[in-house]
């Protein structure tokens, strides 16, 4: 066993993808090394999906044909990303074991014949899986190709949750040592609501399906319970590769903010953070989500860079329908993903499946190999990582931050009312569309994070309260830094359990508001049936027709009041814009005489309560926003935080369509939009031609500039 020793990650741009050789015969691998050779691929996933030939039965292993193609991958200068196979169990374990087959929420159990077939809590799972783990390592401990390691693949995409028996005990025990006390539980989950008291931890079952609502709060802990135990199956088959290399970085691939899973917890336990990307081609932001995913990564791990593991150079089987990406777009989203931090770009393939599950989904090789259309594409872009070397391991510098908290986004999702929320970070992820649409740079942030170093600091629909946060942000704004929270933030505890004597909670004093009452609209479509058909008719409905019905409407205007708001406002274009909200509302008190009523409802039942205050504090500002702004609010009032906080802005007036990125020494040009634009004032040489730059630049539809001062 080796002695340990640092982790040292790859010293290059990797490029390639997850490579299924045993779904081919051999002509067909040595025509792939041929082509990555042509394409400048240089790592390569192996075995992901690979566990039934690596242990074709219980115990006993063959690895002769996984050695050859890494030898043949050693030979060609290609390294591997070696999976450690457990994501798919093979079938002899759901047959002599049906235990090891997960149970869905109706107590049904799963069968084989698809991939994560497994129970988390499984026993004989667990015992395979870390053994599989270890015999690879000791195995090719050694091997001259091998680069890092790649355990199991998407955790919880497909089973997140499972309703056996061995995973009831298993939570029963987490409760158990969580709460210690039964009556605590009790107290946390509010079981006196609708007569669900627990005298004995034994009672409690996970939560399947049930007449009627569930208790959010069992949910929340069932989710947190649930992530814990795939995050121990990681764990193992990690501690058990590190074993025997242990100067190799380890990683498991994320799925940006999929929120089943705590991936910044999960970030504390790999060497390398790794994502998997699949924007929406048919969606005019979809360029936005390549952003937003990779600064979330990004933060994961303080700024270090990380790798796309995977993502399409096409499109996708698996939606409903499937949009291609458009020529170009493949390679200026992967080349935007390196300018938000990634030192690696993978695709989910390599080559196109010849059968089964993903058979359409694209490749870098498609079935049509280099008839492809995108086949010069993936070539390109494997020329233009390698002349992106002096990117490797540099750093995008930030001075603005958005909270985006793992726990408040699935108590958001899993509470019942007062609205549906989406599972998703959906007041971060806006707030960050703003900032990306302005081209300031900025991090994506747990509130265990330092906030020392921001100007300003973003908190949107924190819906826990957590006063060790509060304290260290208010710290953070009598030292200068510009805050704004928005609707709803600090509503309940990490139990669940609501904040009492108004909202807000332990932020209050920094804003110097609380919320009292919320005020939400309910836009209804026209109900079926005659009676459900247009408008009340004055004639004839006297009463109804008289009724009104603000609730009704999806929007809210608003009404600025503070000068540099306004101004800002009025900095957008000409005519200024008006500002609109959503469907969240809510009524504030005012508890100090320093806080100023930045900008009120104009309309409906909040008519004329204040929408946005500010409160100075010390050297800085803390602004509470109690509804949630449209762009034109967001745009406005970034602005004034912006100059507020002295955050440079200096690329804000690029060519409709241009985004930019600075990461370390390299200044990263790229125009998602469908007509070619002029930069001026651009010198030095663009990294990806090697051509010099003499301060006019013309940058086509879906293509990107990479500069360098010399």
């Amino acid at each position: 066993m080796r002695e340990k020793s640092p982790v040292k990650m790859p010293d290059f741009v990797a490029y390639g993808g997850d490579w299924n050789p045993d779904q081919w015969p051999e002509e067909t691998v040595r025509e792939d090394i041929e082509l990555m050779q042509e394409a400048g691929v240089n790592l390569v996933s192996l075995a992901i999906f690979s566990w039934a030939k690596l242990e074709p039965s219980p115990g006993q292993y063959d690895f002769g044909w996984l050695r050859q193609i890494m030898d043949q991958c050693a030979e060609a200068g290609i390294f591997v990303d070696l999976a450690t196979g457990t994501a798919s169990p093979p079938v002899w374990m759901a047959r002599q074991d049906p235990n090891s087959l997960p149970v869905n929420s109706s107590g049904v159990r799963m069968e084989f014949g698809s991939r994560q077939q497994y129970c988390p809590s499984s026993p004989t799972y667990r015992k395979h899986a870390r053994a599989l783990a270890s015999a690879l390592a000791r195995e090719f401990q050694d091997h001259p190709a091998l680069a890092m390691w790649h355990v199991n693949n998407e955790y919880a995409c497909h089973t997140f949750t499972c309703h056996c028996s061995a995973c009831t005990t298993q939570f029963q025990e987490w409760l158990r040592a969580r709460y210690r006390d039964i009556d605590a539980l009790n107290r946390a989950w509010n079981t006196y609501f609708w007569a669900q008291i627990y005298s004995d931890f034994s009672q409690i079952h996970t939560p399947k399906d049930a007449p009627t609502l569930r208790n959010p709060a069992q949910m929340l802990d069932y989710w947190r319970f649930s992530d814990e135990q795939l995050l121990s199956l990681y764990r193992a088959e990690a501690d058990a590769v590190r074993e025997y290399t242990a100067h190799l970085p380890v990683t498991t691939n994320f799925m940006g903010d999929f929120l089943p899973l705590n991936y910044r917890e999960w970030a504390r336990y790999v060497d390398v953070v790794s994502d998997d990307c699949y924007p929406e081609p048919s969606r005019a932001d979809s360029a936005h989500e390549v952003a937003f995913r990779a600064d979330l990564m990004r933060s994961f791990k303080q700024g270090q860079p990380f790798i796309l593991m995977e993502q399409t150079t096409g499109m996708v089987q698996w939606r409903a329908q499937n949009a291609m990406k458009r020529p170009g777009q493949f390679r200026l989203w992967s080349l935007a993903c390196v300018a938000h931090g990634a030192d690696g770009i993978l695709q989910f393939q390599w080559r196109q499946s010849p059968g089964g599950a993903e058979m359409f989904h694209s490749a870098m090789v498609d079935h049509s190999k280099r008839l492809s259309r995108r086949w010069p594409e993936v070539v390109q872009l494997g020329a233009d990582l390698q002349n992106l070397r002096e990117v490797l391991g540099s750093r995008v510098e930030t001075e603005v931050a958005v909270v985006a908290d793992w726990d408040s986004a699935r108590a958001l999702h899993l509470s019942e009312g007062p609205t549906q929320f989406p599972a998703v970070f959906d007041g971060p992820r806006q707030w960050h569309r703003t900032l990306w649409e302005a081209n300031i740079p900025c991090d994506l942030i747990g509130v265990e994070d330092d906030l020392d170093r921001y100007r300003v600091i973003i908190v949107s629909q924190m819906v826990i309260d957590y006063p060790d946060f509060a304290s260290r942000l208010t710290a953070a704004v009598k030292a200068g830094a510009q805050v704004v929270v928005t609707a709803p933030t600090a509503v309940m505890d990490p139990t669940m359990r609501a904040v009492l004597d108004g909202y807000l909670g332990s932020l209050s004093p920094l804003l110097g508001v609380r919320v009292t009452d919320l005020n939400l609209l309910a836009p209804q479509e026209a109900e079926s049936g005659v009676e459900g058909r247009g408008r009340p008719h004055p004639v004839t409905d006297r009463i109804s027709s008289a009724v009104g019905v603000p609730g009704a409407s999806d929007t809210r205007a608003v009404e600025v009041e503070n000068l540099a708001l306004r101004r800002a406002l009025e900095g957008l274009c000409d005519p200024t814009p008006a500002i609109h909200t959503g469907l969240w509302g809510e009524l504030l008190k005012i508890d100090s005489d320093e806080v100023e009523v930045a900008a009120t409802f104009a309309d409906g039942d909040l008519a004329g309560e204040p929408a946005i205050t500010r409160h100075q504090v010390g050297q800085g500002q803390a602004w509470y926003v109690a509804t949630d702004l449209d762009s034109v609010g967001r745009a406005a009032l970034l602005r004034v935080l912006a100059a507020s906080g002295r955050v440079s802005m200096r690329a804000n007036d690029l060519p409709a369509g241009v985004e930019y990125v600075r990461r370390g020494e390299l200044d990263f040009y790229l125009n998602h939009g469908d007509k070619a634009v002029e930069l001026a004032g651009i010198t030095g040489v663009d990294r990806l031609t090697g051509q010099a730059l003499t301060g006019h630049v013309v940058l086509g539809p879906r293509s990107a500039v990479v500069v360098a001062d010399k």
